[in-house]
């Protein structure tokens, strides 16, 4: 529910469970971290973490400290074995196969997502696993006992699983691409950064193609662009990061062109994520790896349209490209709306927001053959006094909703809220009929039954 909340269409709804998410969050966290490890050394207990990890940055609470817990996830998978594929473990029923599979690959998929936001390598190398990606086969199929030959290629039909399969295709040239990204001691040869560029270009299109696949015979299948949308920015977030360092050399050294122009079509296709309604609404609000619109790729929109302004000597030259250079201005100033927005539901690091429409004041002043400087001076200052009014509008409804504890520091915002006890909290909810937890089973709701 809390990775869900955000997703919710109505604002009054999405806005009450998302102030629940916190306190559950909290106490889940309390829960993983608990001195006693092994009692969640489970497939259900690495089930939640992977949860927990997730709605971590989906409602951005402590986002960007994630590969931290990452870390300590990724090591309690590997003492479970997860790291070595099935098949060399003895006998076990597809469904416990696959099941470790998907998990052990949603691990790797966290664990390489959070290292990329954090600038730290990835804590596992393709030589520390060899577990085989899942199967491509929906849920219901794994309950047949029937042992399938998982060294045959399975179908390419859509199924539920198709996008995990997509994802964990990729994942090793993920983990490579995260480790040149990251290196700490030397800048990697340009030629190799070229080289992994190339290659997760073409990951990209086969992404493109196989999500194209899928919307023309799997309508049904899923009824919104959300997965799709998801998966693209799961595999070109990397794309853009490989070459954001380079892109920003271009303007000086010619070598890195290829850098500017890949970079920025990574970067545009990043934008084009916030036409998907839904999506959006998850954009507006995570944290960690949802952020890297803002973060990335609105620096390379700018930086592409500045240099184009500056490189045309005369108003001719500009009037006759401005056609060519409208949708550029349209991503510009949908990134400063974009960031604006995500003020108003709960961001408090304004930088991003002053940031961009600092550089949207520098391009307009060009545009009208003004003084840029006193154009970012302006679009500065204007831009502080709206996030000042927009931060002094949230504080103000936040305390208009919580009742204050003098005894308990609070702080505004989503990475400062009070931690909450498990006495704090009703869970009798979970027992009203209309809770799922599948595989976790009822394990689950007992465990905080017996502390209230």
């Amino acid at each position: 529910m809390s990775n869900a909340a955000s997703l919710i269409e109505d604002a009054g709804l999405q806005q009450e469970l998302r102030a629940k998410s916190l306190s559950w969050i909290h106490v889940a966290q309390s829960w993983v971290s608990a001195p006693i490890e092994k009692d969640r050394l489970s497939i259900d207990g690495l089930q939640i973490y992977c949860l927990l990890l997730l709605a971590r940055q989906v409602n951005c609470v402590g986002a960007d400290l994630v590969w931290i817990s990452a870390g300590s996830l990724m090591r309690m998978a590997i003492h479970m074995g997860l790291h070595q594929d099935p098949d060399h473990l003895g006998g076990m029923a597809l469904l416990q196969k696959e099941m470790r599979r998907r998990l052990w690959y949603t691990i790797l998929e966290l664990n390489v997502q959070a290292a990329l936001d954090s600038g730290m390598r990835p804590m596992v190398t393709s030589d520390d696993f060899d577990t085989r990606p899942p199967l491509n086969l929906n849920d219901e199929d794994l309950d047949n006992e029937m042992q399938w030959d998982s060294s045959k290629e399975m179908s390419l039909a859509p199924t539920r699983a198709s996008f995990q399969c997509l994802l964990a295709t990729s994942v090793v040239l993920r983990l490579e691409s995260a480790r040149v990204i990251n290196a700490l001691k030397e800048e990697p040869p340009y030629d190799r950064v070229i080289h992994l560029g190339e290659e997760l270009a073409s990951v990209c299109r086969n992404a493109t193609s196989s999500i194209d696949h899928h919307k023309s015979v799997a309508k049904g299948l899923w009824p919104t662009e959300f997965p799709y949308s998801w998966c693209d920015h799961l595999h070109r977030r990397f794309l853009l990061c490989l070459h954001l360092p380079y892109a920003a050399k271009a303007a000086h050294n010619p070598i890195n062109s290829y850098s500017s122009k890949a970079g920025l079509e990574a970067a545009l296709y990043l934008v084009s994520l916030l036409d998907d309604e839904i999506y959006r609404r998850l954009l507006l609000v995570g944290g960690g790896m949802f952020r890297d619109i803002l973060t990335s790729g609105a620096m390379l929109v700018f930086l592409e349209l500045i240099t184009q302004l500056e490189n045309e000597s005369s108003a001719f030259v500009k009037k006759r490209n401005q056609a060519r250079r409208e949708p550029l201005l349209e991503d510009a100033r949908n990134l400063v709306q974009y960031a604006q927005d995500r003020l108003w539901y709960g961001e408090t690091n304004v930088k991003s927001y002053v940031f961009v429409s600092m550089a949207m004041g520098q391009v307009d002043a060009i545009l009208s053959n003004s003084s840029t400087k006193d154009a970012i001076v302006k679009s500065a200052t204007e831009s502080l006094v709206v996030c000042h009014g927009i931060l002094r509008s949230t504080a103000a409804s936040l305390l208009s909703r919580v009742t204050m504890d003098t005894n308990v520091a609070c702080g505004i915002g989503c990475d400062a809220v009070a931690m909450p006890s498990i006495d704090d909290i009703n869970f009798d909810f979970m027992n009203d009929g209309n809770m799922d937890f599948g595989l976790a089973g009822s394990w689950f709701v007992r465990q905080w039954e017996d502390k209230v």
